[in-house]
């Protein structure tokens, strides 16, 4: 089977979708350098839950070298509450959920062999390299360089150079520029890629606000009443609320990536209607006055702001849902934002859009780490010569297309569910024209 590895690889953005490939790439045998903006050794909590859809599951099964360690909790169905605050199940189905730390912490244990809380005793080198395109008298540090997780480098521009790239960035400690080559670079860098913007311009960076927010935060489950715990215990829970949005609420891993009953936290995200202009300006205000593009962290939100969002609160839930929000004493807020990048790759396939970089799919799916994985996933094609660089791109694009759809019809409904029709029509029309293209053999069929 021929094999196609870059050597040299960069990867733009060390987050969930940055790691996941960065983990594929250095198994295959290249060496590869994650630049990360932050300049913290790690990312700090997004205060979010994921559910490891089934091309999570699948790089987990290939790549992870912890797999004897729970990941996460089994819900077993989504379920509402009625008014009486009974859980009526509507769809049964199991998900493996998690958190965006107990994932992160994995990761990086898997790539670069972090230990943390969470993962306190990582692989070690030898595991992580071991039968992997190792290279006969290799040293340890020589080892060590396949997998480098560099933080506070801020990537300002990229050269096609040919058979390589050159790729700039400003380290943040020292205030200085430094260039690299490399083979191929990946944009992992989220929804304000900078690599997207380089290779796309400007327009190319451009989110349109959604017309809705939403308001998140985790609450220990000891903290709550045992008739709570039960009652959101063994499913997700959703409600919609007409015109004051919808709700969703599940466990997650606590402190540390607990799985302990009594230590897990139960995740809860609130998403209410605001249009553009001074309502959304003053949520999105913080404590010092300065108004932010697209989130507030906790402890920015003006206690005003979420008093009276949980004085509303009030009026709509069911008790069983009011203790979680009571106990929240000031909650993550982001604006929900749309973006999709009709091409995925540049410089002729050396630059890749991987993850949120490539589409912003709205949460509703719990689709965007499974959008990394299934890219990694075409990726390894990719490097084992079963797929060409053009065969990624359109696979890729057309798959985020259809997803990225799929989420905004998923988010009108359950926002604004008597216009959402409008939103389903696009996404069931392109979805018509992409089987016809299937199974006429207009595109090349692979196996997932």
């Amino acid at each position: 089977m021929p094999i196609s590895v870059a050597k040299n690889v960069v990867i733009v953005g060390g987050s969930l979708s940055g790691l996941i490939h960065g983990i594929m790439l250095t198994r295959a045998g290249s060496r590869v350098t994650v630049l990360e903006q932050s300049p913290a050794s790690s990312l700090r909590s997004h205060m979010a839950g994921v559910c490891c859809g089934p091309d999570v599951l699948w790089f987990l099964d290939k790549y992870d070298l912890l797999s004897h360690l729970p990941l996460g909790i089994s819900s077993a169905a989504l379920q509402s509450l009625d008014k009486q605050g009974r859980a009526k199940v509507f769809l049964r189905g199991a998900r493996l959920m998690t958190s965006w730390d107990a994932l992160y912490y994995r990761l990086r244990a898997n790539y670069d062999g972090l230990a943390s809380e969470y993962y306190p005793d990582p692989p070690t080198l030898k595991e992580r390299t071991m039968g992997f395109g190792e290279e006969p008298g290799e040293s340890t540090r020589e080892r060590q360089e396949r997998a480098v997780y560099a933080v506070g480098k801020r990537v300002t521009a990229l050269v096609d150079e040919g058979d390589r790239l050159r790729v700039s960035y400003t380290d943040h400690k020292t205030g200085e520029s430094v260039e690299m080559l490399a083979d191929m670079v990946l944009g992992a860098d989220g929804p304000n890629s900078v690599v997207r913007t380089i290779c796309g311009g400007e327009a190319a960076a451009q989110r349109v606000y959604a017309g809705y927010v939403a308001w998140r935060g985790v609450v220990p489950e000891e903290e709550v009443s045992e008739e709570t715990r039960e009652t959101f215990r063994a499913n997700i829970t959703y409600n919609m609320l007409g015109e004051q949005g919808h709700v969703i609420l599940y466990y997650i891993p606590g402190k540390d990536g607990s799985l302990d009953q009594g230590k897990r936290y139960l995740n809860f995200c609130w998403y209410t209607n605001v249009a553009t202009g001074a309502a959304l300006a003053d949520i999105m205000t913080d404590v010092d006055g300065t108004e932010h593009h697209t989130s507030l962290a906790p402890g920015k939100v003006r206690p005003p702001i979420w008093e009276r969002q949980r004085k509303l609160a009030h009026g709509v839930f069911h008790a069983r849902y009011l203790e979680v929000i009571d106990k929240i004493a000031s909650p993550f807020v982001h604006k929900i934002t749309d973006y999709y990048s009709p091409e995925a790759a540049f410089m002729g396939g050396k630059v890749m859009l991987v993850g949120d970089a490539a589409a912003l799919l709205r949460p509703h799916i719990a689709f965007s780490t499974n959008q990394a994985a299934y890219q990694c996933k075409l990726l390894e094609k990719v490097v084992k010569g079963e797929m060409s660089r053009e065969e990624w791109n359109w696979h890729v694009t057309r798959f985020t297309w259809l997803h990225w759809l799929r989420s905004i019809w998923f988010g009108e409904f359950f926002q604004r569910p008597w216009t959402s029709i409008f939103a389903a029509l696009p996404y069931w029309a392109a979805a018509g024209v992409e089987r016809v293209r299937y199974y006429t053999s207009v595109i090349p069929q692979i196996s997932r």
